[in-house]
């Protein structure tokens, strides 16, 4: 009985040592991978501080790399070479995976890789501050994730009957307070960064839809209009210090912008903690239907982007409040209207979609979309029946349809 104990005693520690090694290497994969973004990123980023800290970073990345091939040394394994994918690994939740919720199943996983980084080689040449960002929220959440990792390599290796255990686990400490500094400068000094690039952001997506409705000015056109609103702003600009309260709006603004670009849609302003957005359409049902999607898919993805990304990074990260969004979309024939004869000046749409629009948002709940019923009708019965009737006091709702002259109806989605 003794013996049989012995081998399985044996057997375990043999099982206990294999899977340290194979961890061993895939923390190394990491660091490998690592060291060929950090210096990737010192090329491209325009932000010469940041070009610093990362500098110092890839210098610490190769000291933890030297650590990890000695450790695996001593049992006698060959250090990997290979180089994990850290996106796949780390980031959960970014720009680039909330676009891919738009696209068509039936695309090959090659196409869909291919079309990825022809996005991102768009996003970094014409729209490099945008970018930027997105390097940014990246970088966090990869040293996030190497941290984490650290964690757990440390425990199973404390766990252990090995010898050097006390010294491989000194220096694995090492590496992990490293990486903890790191996530500490990130997380103290992207809030101030954002704050930077955001000046340069705003331009730049404002000047997009206003360039479109340039070729537009003094007639009226058919469009599909979208308030999204920052819900509780009044009471955080109450209570908030203003560079949280400034960070928050400025966070905000960006991530339902991006939404609204991703899915071929154009900003047409900020108006203090709302983003108003337009889908333009034309009068055959085809475009007017596929607007109409877009609008309301683009008021779903802007909740999910709120919830899942700005919450989860900025709340639990930096304890800011939780954020909401509530959304009003409304179509019709508008009104482009430029406010002066310089092709700079600027250009509004006004209508009565734009009132309607800014109505419905107004009577939304929170984390929800509304739509009037000129959207409705051009979506699809799929679509259709996610939304249900909205019953409205007539005191509280004056608009009518003037086709029918009866009280204009408005749909939200059911829960």
């Amino acid at each position: 009985m003794p013996l049989v104990e012995n081998n399985d005693k044996c057997k375990t520690s043999v099982m206990l040592k294999l899977n340290l090694v194979k961890e061993l290497n895939e923390m190394l994969s990491i660091e490998n991978a690592a060291t060929v973004r950090i210096a990737s990123r010192i090329e491209d980023t325009p932000i010469e501080g940041l070009k610093q800290i990362l500098q110092r970073h890839l210098e610490v990345t190769n000291v933890k790399k030297r650590r990890l091939h000695d450790i695996l040394s001593q049992f006698g394994e060959t250090p990997t070479d290979a180089k994990a994918d850290l996106l796949a690994s780390f980031v959960t939740a970014n720009i680039d995976k909330l676009q891919s919720k738009t696209k068509s199943s039936k695309v090959s996983k090659k196409e869909g890789e291919g079309k990825e980084e022809k996005q991102t080689k768009d996003l970094k040449h014409f729209l490099p501050e945008d970018y930027e960002i997105v390097q940014l929220r990246q970088d966090f959440a990869i040293n996030h994730g190497e941290l984490r990792a650290y964690e757990s390599l440390i425990e199973n290796m404390k766990k252990m009957d090995i010898p050097h255990k006390q010294e491989n686990a000194s220096l694995l400490e090492k590496s992990m307070k490293e990486e903890e500094a790191m996530v500490y400068w990130y997380k103290t000094h992207t809030p101030l960064i954002l704050d930077n690039l955001w000046p340069r952001v705003i331009h730049s997506t404002v000047r997009r839809g206003q360039n479109y409705l340039l070729n537009h000015t003094s007639t009226k056109i058919p469009i599909v209009i979208i308030y999204a609103d920052l819900v509780g702003s009044t009471k955080m600009s109450m209570t908030l210090p203003i560079d949280n309260l400034v960070s928050i709006v400025r966070i905000f603004d960006y991530h339902i912008s991006n939404v609204v670009d991703s899915l071929g849609g154009y900003v047409l302003k900020y108006a203090g903690d709302a983003v108003i957005s337009f889908f333009p359409t034309h009068i055959d049902n085809q475009n007017k239907f596929l607007s109409s999607k877009a609008a309301v898919e683009s008021g779903k993805l802007m909740i999910k982007s709120i919830q899942e990304e700005v919450n989860s990074f900025m709340h639990k990260i930096y304890k800011f409040p939780e954020l909401s969004v509530k959304i009003g979309i409304d179509a019709g024939e508008s009104a482009i209207v430029q406010f002066g004869y310089d092709q700079h000046s600027p250009i509004d749409i006004l209508g009565y979609a734009m009132n309607v629009a800014s109505k419905i948002m107004s009577i939304t709940e929170a984390n929800n979309v509304s739509i009037g019923e000129n959207v409705y009708r051009s979506l699809d019965s799929e679509l259709q029946n996610e939304f249900h009737e909205l019953t409205i006091p007539n005191e509280r709702w004056k608009y009518v349809n003037y086709g029918t002259k009866r009280p204009y109806k408005i749909y939200t989605l059911s829960a």
